[in-house]
């Protein structure tokens, strides 16, 4: 099931950001994520305050999680995106979270669709994100749901990472 976050999720969320930081830090590193820094527990909190974080439930279990709003990082700014937009017609996918023990379970693409069908519920013209180059799971996610790849650029996530070979990805409705 997906929903809506509300404030009772914000320690399971928080609690799957970590799981997945230090699941990679065990094993192959795809993203930028630090424990402590990015996303934390107010990354959370965050997203239940600006109703923008949705949790992706199996059995009464947090087992994803992403934030969808309009907001676009400052580097979008930089990228010649696929199709021109106002600021509130793409929304825009962030810090999406999947438990590593839900990887390769459909939970990533079941997310996506959800995110599309939102999208066009809101008037959205395109689907916005970023990721790390070496995210393969994330980009072969993406691409397999019809994402393309529209720039290639160095950032500094969430103005505290830096992050070289970030991806711009899109998706038009």
């Amino acid at each position: 099931m997906i929903r809506k976050a509300v404030q009772e999720d914000i320690s399971s969320v928080a609690k799957l950001y970590d799981k997945a930081i230090e699941y990679e830090d065990s094993h192959i590193k795809y993203t930028s994520w630090q424990k402590g820094i990015y996303p934390t527990v107010d990354t959370a909190k965050l997203g239940v305050k600006r109703s923008s974080l949705y949790v992706v439930e199996v059995d009464e279990k947090t087992v994803a999680s992403v934030i969808l709003d309009t907001r676009q990082p400052p580097e979008y700014r930089n990228v010649s995106w696929g199709k021109s937009t106002k600021y509130n017609e793409s929304l825009v996918i962030h810090t999406l979270c999947v438990d590593p023990e839900y990887s390769g379970t459909g939970i990533g693409s079941a997310l996506v669709d959800f995110i599309k069908q939102l999208a066009k519920e809101q008037g959205c013209l395109t689907i916005r994100l970023n990721t790390t180059k070496r995210n393969t799971p994330a980009t072969h996610l993406y691409e397999k749901n019809g994402f393309a790849v529209v720039a290639t650029q160095n950032i500094l996530l969430n103005g505290q990472i830096p992050c070289d070979e970030h991806l711009f990805m899109e998706f038009i409705l």
